[in-house]
Formats: C-alpha cells, sequence, structure tokens
C-alpha cells in the first residue's frame, strides 16, 4: 500500500472535470461525484504503489465502487487510463501515498513561514530600517570583506605585472593567479617600488640562465617567503625602480 493518506483539494468539488463526470454519469449532484472519486483515489492508493493495478479492468474497478460507467467516465476527462492488461491513475504521486503527504506539508510550512516573516516585519519598530535590497546588500558584504583589494592596490598590482612583462618579454594576463600574489605584497607595507626593484634584479640575475629564466613569474617572484628574502639581498641601495630609471637601478646595483 502507499499510505493511509489522501490529498484533497478545496477546489475539487467544482473542477470541470467532475462537472463533465458528474453530467457523463446523468447524476444532477457533483458531490456524489466527488464522493466516488474518493473511493476510486482510496482503492488505489491501498491496493497500488505507483497508482498502476495490473490484471485490473474498468469493470472491475466500477464493480467495487458500486457504480457501472464511471471508469469511463473518468478516463474520457484524462482521470484514468485503460491500457491492455490493466488500469491506472494519472499523476498517482501528486495525490496519493506519503510523498504527497510530505510535498504538502512542505508548502504549508513554507507558507506559513512566509506569513510569519511578513507578520514580522510589519511589526518591527519605525526606528528599525529596512533590510537592503539583495543586490545593494552583496555589494556591501564584498566592500566590508577585509581581504578586498581597493582600486588602488589593484592598480598597483596591474602596473607591477606589466612591468615583469616589459623586463622579460613574457604576456602574463592580470587574473586572479597572476595579480593575487602582487596584490597581498603591496597590502603587506610592500611599495611599487620595492616591487619593480625585485623584479629588475632577478631579471638582470637569471635573465640569461635558460634554467632559472622560467622562474621570472609572479607565482615565484611574489611568493610572500621569497619575495621577503628577494626584497632583503636589495640591501639598503634598494631604490624605486620604474621603465624610465632601469638602467640607473642596474647600476646602482652593480649588474
Amino acid at each position: 500500500m502507499a499510505g493511509e493518506w489522501i490529498k484533497f483539494e478545496a477546489s475539487t468539488p467544482d473542477k470541470t472535470e467532475v462537472l463533465a463526470i458528474t453530467v457523463a454519469m446523468g447524476w444532477d449532484d457533483p458531490d456524489l461525484t466527488v464522493g466516488k472519486l474518493l473511493r476510486v483515489w482510496r482503492w488505489f492508493d491501498q491496493q497500488t504503489i505507483d497508482g498502476n493495478a495490473v490484471g485490473v479492468t474498468p469493470a472491475l474497478l466500477d464493480r467495487l465502487i458500486g457504480v457501472s460507467g464511471l471508469c469511463e467516465a473518468m478516463q474520457s476527462v484524462g482521470w484514468l487510463e485503460v491500457y491492455d492488461g490493466g488500469i491506472t491513475l494519472p499523476n498517482f504521486e501528486r495525490h496519493n501515498g506519503k510523498t504527497a503527504k510530505n510535498r504538502a506539508l512542505t508548502a504549508k510550512r513554507v507558507a506559513n513561514h512566509k506569513t510569519n516573516t511578513s507578520d514580522n516585519a510589519k511589526g518591527n519598530a519605525s526606528n528599525v530600517n529596512d533590510a537592503l535590497p539583495r543586490e545593494e546588500k552583496r555589494r556591501e558584504d564584498i566592500k566590508a570583506l577585509s581581504g578586498s583589494p581597493d582600486i588602488s592596490t589593484s592598480k598597483d598590482a596591474k602596473d607591477v605585472l606589466e612591468y615583469l612583462n616589459l623586463k622579460t618579454g613574457r604576456s602574463y594576463r592580470p587574473v586572479p593567479a597572476n595579480i593575487d600574489l602582487i596584490i597581498a605584497r603591496l597590502k603587506d607595507g610592500v611599495s611599487l617600488a620595492d616591487c619593480k626593484s625585485v623584479v629588475d634584479a632577478k631579471t638582470s640575475q637569471w635573465g640569461d640562465d635558460d634554467k632559472m629564466r622560467e622562474y621570472l613569474r609572479p607565482g615565484t617572484l611574489f611568493n610572500r617567503t621569497k619575495f621577503e628574502q628577494y626584497l632583503g639581498q636589495l640591501g639598503e641601495s634598494a631604490c624605486p625602480a620604474d621603465d624610465s630609471s632601469a638602467e640607473a637601478h642596474f647600476a646602482r646595483m652593480g649588474l
């Protein structure tokens, strides 16, 4: 058996299908039709698992329900299907069994929750601000994240990446995998000039070494531990580096 519960909609007695079945049966009272339909639905719920009654004929079900022609009338409105070897109740899972009951109860809980939420909102004191629209709140949350770089930091990081591309002939794109490490070093308090000085020093040191040249990349140069080592190797003589002063900077470093 599927269960001891049947979902019955309040609007069922007024549905056009019920009225059509009433006319087909020659009855004057739709309530009589509803009563017979409930007996049919109850039988399917108790005697089948999925609404498929193998080996049962419309005539046999009519006899069980106590009225002739009801199955034919239900079939005419699409509420019963007859096939060679049995009959089946369409959309059985929507109205019958434990699954249907769980769905109905869930829908009711959701509706009650929405009602309670609405009532609580109406009951808030006048000095309580309305909730931020979802998109605005999302922007505020993102802005509040301490790890989110500001515009200037992001711009400086892109500047460093472009400088690295210029010095190495590479074409690293400003995607998170390349830019985030630079942003992290800038947020650690490292200056834009120091970042470029490290690029200058390592380009000079590794640029002519086929094996070491591959390490002229953001993932190596701006790794937290490695970058601090490279920065420390510059010594007190390190000074701001830019595109126009690269040669002078190399000269000061003795490279």
